[in-house]
């Protein structure tokens, strides 16, 4: 029966594979067709230190895979007093599974004041939302918590060094992606402050758009139409919906306080979210949470 299994499953993704697009950027030229391509927009600024270009620095010397890569300049260290960034869309072309984005990356970056940051955009780049800590984002690993840095200004990033290629991983919710009108832009953004340590800066190889299903399958199923813990709670609310093919979304999730206000309202969120109830009060609420399949209100207690 696990022969089986195993068969089976390794033939859904060889299937699942075969219907799915995928997205390259290896800083190489032209590493794929025009249609598989994640199509890099540098920041016009003429401050802008972003370059695409073999690495000649004495850390961040080596490309993940020859020649090239993207860097905050190839040669020379990273300025003072600068904002330079990169960005690219993910296009809302997966209907199922989880959208990941994937790269390699090296870090150089001064932990005393700057930082590298990631961002997205559902917008057409109006705003920005930081991808850590992020109620939206599916799933962020790959890095080394000693690299992740928060300036007094409450922007969290990458900071300090890291010369090990480390493989990231950044996940979206494909049916969250299609509820909004404009492509998921993304946003790599190098930040410096006034002090200059020579520092070498932030390098990046391979990147990659596309559809995983190692993230659900690795996840144990869940009995529940949906499970929210912990529960009393004291910070942080997780909602999970079971996983499920196909189109799921959370379209409406209320929080009501036990005399029937309305506490706070969300809509179109994943099926796999949080939010922190440091701004409420001690007491018992209700969760009201409607998807697509169906609607439940749970009790909810929030005790500090």
């Amino acid at each position: 029966m696990k022969k089986l299994y195993i068969s089976f499953l390794f033939l859904f993704i060889l299937i699942s594979a075969s219907h799915a697009q995928y997205f390259v950027q290896a800083f190489d030229g032209a590493d794929t067709s025009v249609f598989n391509s994640i199509f890099i927009h540098l920041d016009s600024s003429a401050t802008n230190v972003w370059q695409i270009g073999p690495p000649q620095k004495t850390l961040l010397h080596d490309a993940a895979s020859t020649p090239n890569v993207i860097i905050t300049d190839t040669i020379n260290t990273y300025p003072v007093n600068d904002t330079s960034r990169f960005s690219f869309s993910v296009y809302n072309d997966f209907s199922f599974a989880i959208v990941a984005i994937q790269w390699l990356q090296k870090l150089d970056i001064d932990s005393t004041g700057d930082i590298g940051t990631i961002e997205f955009s559902t917008d057409g780049g109006q705003t920005w939302q930081n991808t850590f800590n992020n109620p939206y984002v599916y799933n962020y690993y790959g890095y080394d918590p000693a690299n992740i840095d928060t300036l007094q200004n409450g922007e969290i990033g990458f900071a300090g060094r890291d010369t090990s290629w480390r493989n990231l991983w950044l996940c979206f919710d494909p049916s969250w992606m299609s509820t909004f009108p404009d492509t998921l832009q993304i946003r790599f953004s190098m930040i410096s402050d006034s002090v200059d340590n020579h520092s070498e800066g932030w390098m990046i190889d391979n990147m990659f758009a596309g559809i995983t299903i190692i993230h659900t399958i690795k996840e144990k199923p869940q009995e529940n139409y949906l499970n929210v813990y912990p529960n009393p709670s004291s910070s942080i609310v997780h909602i999970e919906a079971r996983k499920i093919q196909g189109f799921h979304i959370i379209e409406l999730m209320q929080l009501i306080s036990s005399t029937g206000e309305l506490v706070q309202e969300w809509r179109n969120v994943p099926t796999k979210f949080w939010f922190d109830t440091s701004k409420f009060a001690n007491g018992k609420y209700f969760l009201k949470i409607k998807t697509n399949i169906e609607s439940e209100t749970i009790p909810l207690l929030i005790a500090r």
